[in-house]
């Protein structure tokens, strides 16, 4: 019975390993499946950072034509590392240190293209001891460029936001915001070298009867033009805002009193008088009044002042 129950024995054991085989066959051929399939570029290496195999996606993003064509070599041999000692230093930290390396930015050739990469590596055991490495990337130049690009837009709207907050839409000169940044930045200076700026208020006397007789299109266009036009009088160390309506107001660092004079007396003389707008004969005239913010040491009571002073000329 014995010896006639061997056989039977045999086969089946036989059998059962058959299974096993094809099973591990299976199994491997849906490993090798996946990795083919994946889209991340993913290798292995040995313990002296030689390559012992790649999937698929990484073979085809460096042009290989088969694994047998990197199998033995270094990444230096290869050559497509911009910078190979930061991937060695992340290999060394994986093989004698056991740790993995995640998410590392390196650049690499491709087609004699610089690309930005992502890459991980991960060490792999043998009794208990590394024995080598496997490591992904994902090539992210285009995501890094589609995110810059994004950034670059975000800087534009703030800088529009900006330019909405400080300047005045109509005549592109500041607005009383950015009037206050400036005398701030004044201020500031005043401390540092004890240098005095003035603060000089204009308005266009009855401007409102050019909205009246002729419309607020003649108007805009006045505001303009006015704008345009004591720019022109103006120097480096001046700075143009339209604080409200067709008053404007002049910030200026001084060194003496007849600066002042001579700005508001140039500003009249070349503002003032009769000139064509929209097709129409304006005759413009202008009022100043000023003060200075050593009269006061605060930029609003030199604003007040300057205001008042203005309304006085008027």
């Amino acid at each position: 019975m014995d010896i006639n129950s061997q056989p039977e024995n045999y086969i089946e054991e036989n059998e059962m390993l058959k299974q096993q085989l094809e099973v591990l066959k299976n199994q491997n051929r849906i490993y090798e499946a996946v990795l083919d399939n994946t889209h991340a570029k993913i290798f292995w290496k040995d313990k002296t950072r030689r390559f012992v195999g790649a999937n698929k996606a990484f073979l085809d993003y460096f042009g290989f034509e088969s694994v047998e064509d990197i199998i033995g070599k270094f990444d230096e041999e290869i050559g497509w590392l911009k910078n190979p000692s930061q991937f060695l230093n992340d290999e060394m930290i994986v093989l004698e240190e056991g740790r993995s390396v995640l998410r590392s930015e390196c650049k690499c050739i491709v087609n004699g293209q610089e690309r930005e990469i992502i890459a991980s590596k991960r060490p792999v055991y043998e009794n208990g001891q590394v024995c080598g490495l496997v490591g992904d990337f994902n090539d992210v130049t285009d995501t890094n460029k589609s995110f810059k690009e994004v950034i670059s837009e975000l800087n534009k709207t703030k800088d529009q936001i900006k330019r909405y907050e400080f300047f005045d839409q109509l005549t592109g000169v500041l607005n009383r915001s950015g009037a206050y940044e400036v005398a701030q930045d004044l201020e500031e200076k005043y401390f540092e070298d004890s240098r005095d700026f003035v603060s000089i208020y204009l308005d266009i006397v009855n401007f409102r009867s050019y909205n009246d007789s002729y419309g607020y299109q003649m108007g805009d266009d006045l505001l303009i033009n006015t704008a345009r036009r004591i720019e022109e009088c103006m120097g480096d160390d001046s700075i143009l805002a339209r604080f409200a309506g067709d008053v404007f107001i002049i910030l200026l660092r001084i060194n003496s009193e007849e600066e002042i004079e001579e700005l508001i007396s140039g500003v009249i003389n070349y503002v003032g008088g009769t000139r064509k707008v929209d097709g129409y004969d304006a005759k413009i005239s202008v009022k100043c009044g000023y003060a200075k913010y050593s009269e006061f040491m605060d930029i609003d009571r030199m604003f007040l002042e300057a205001e008042r002073r203005l309304f006085e000329a008027k």
